[in-house]
């Protein structure tokens, strides 16, 4: 047994998955939860990073978690209903997207290593 292309290509699939489905569960639940996953985000981030230790971690939880907390500052300053709706809607064109850009990077893989 030996690590082929294949398999290579295969990981970096899955690593792909798993970030852009972290980032849309992630977005989820701030919509179910929104002030506790919002604290427990604003918690995990150095502000500033003093370290590199720091902002290694920064750039972890920014490209884990980053977009739902990033969405959602945006659209704070509109009340609690229409905040919803238009996370709700920022979610789904999240999750469209975020399916598209998996194909894309699949078949991009497949199709230069294949």
């Amino acid at each position: 047994m030996f690590w082929t292309i294949e398999d290579t290509i295969e990981v970096v699939k899955i690593g792909v998955g798993l970030i852009l489905s972290t980032q849309f569960a992630y977005g989820c639940t701030i919509a179910l939860l929104e002030k506790t996953m919002l604290g427990f985000y604003e918690y995990s981030i150095y502000d500033p990073p003093t370290t590199t230790i720091q902002k290694m971690i920064n750039v972890f939880q920014k490209g884990l978690l980053g977009s739902g907390h990033y969405i959602y500052t945006k659209i704070g300053k509109y009340n609690w209903f229409v905040r919803k709706i238009l996370f709700l809607i920022a979610l789904a064109i999240q999750g469209i997207l975020s399916i598209t850009l998996y194909y894309i990077i699949s078949g991009l893989l497949e199709g230069i290593f294949l």
